[in-house]
């Protein structure tokens, strides 16, 4: 479910979340046993039209990218308005830039995004998240967050777990789960452009850190 890039002839190029919101890079650790939801959970199935997620990433020289990836399908489970346990799937065919208005140099910056050099969406057309603990907090912090909440997060077929905070509402009706967080892509062997791993690279080393916003809005499931 994620992305990053580096310098496709004269573009720089980077990834991660439309209208990005910054959040803390998380440490990514070894997955976790999924939650599973309890006898009383009500099913809420993410509305994906109503949903979106946004990628921006970055050069070290400070130029920037961002775009939009689809979630193609989830669901979240509820007991008495507390989130339980869920999951998403991300189309990573579905990714798209937003900010490269000259068409053609859209076109080679998600190509590169797709090719083997960053998620190869050829061999790995899906990423998810799949919740391992939502646990509320006593008090939300300044951004609204009341819920920490930790995840396998799956990218070209490797799993790890992330935490981070976010801010989870559930009605009869609705339920919503918002979340900004950054990873950094290396974890999930996603090397282009990287100091870590190639040298000499100068101003054309892109940032290891993707930022991710989440807004996921879920409906009673039928």
């Amino acid at each position: 479910m994620i992305m990053y890039t580096q310098t496709l002839s004269a573009l720089s190029l980077g990834l991660l979340l439309t209208a990005c919101g910054g959040g803390a890079n998380t440490e990514a650790t070894d997955a976790q046993a999924a939650a599973e939801a309890t006898a009383l959970s009500k099913t809420y199935a993410v509305n994906v039209e109503a949903t979106t997620l946004g990628w921006m990433g970055s050069k070290v020289t400070g130029s920037s990218h961002n775009g939009t990836i689809q979630i193609s399908e989830g669901s979240l489970s509820v007991e008495n308005d507390t989130l339980t346990a869920g999951s998403f799937s991300i189309d990573m065919n579905s990714i798209t830039d937003l900010d490269l208005e000259d068409q053609e140099s859209n076109q080679k910056l998600v190509g590169h995004l797709t090719s083997p050099d960053f998620f190869d969406v050829a061999t790995h057309p899906v990423s998810s998240f799949e919740i391992t603990s939502a646990e509320p907090m006593e008090q939300a912090d300044a951004d609204g967050n009341n819920y920490n909440v930790s995840g396998n997060l799956t990218i070209k077929g490797i799993e790890k777990n992330i935490s981070f905070p976010a801010q989870f509402t559930a009605t009869e009706d609705q339920a919503n789960l918002t979340a900004s967080f950054s990873i950094d892509r290396t974890e999930w062997d996603i090397r282009y452009g990287s100091d870590k791993f190639f040298d000499d690279l100068k101003d054309n080393v892109i940032s290891d850190i993707i930022e991710y916003d989440l807004s996921l809005t879920a409906t009673p499931k039928q």
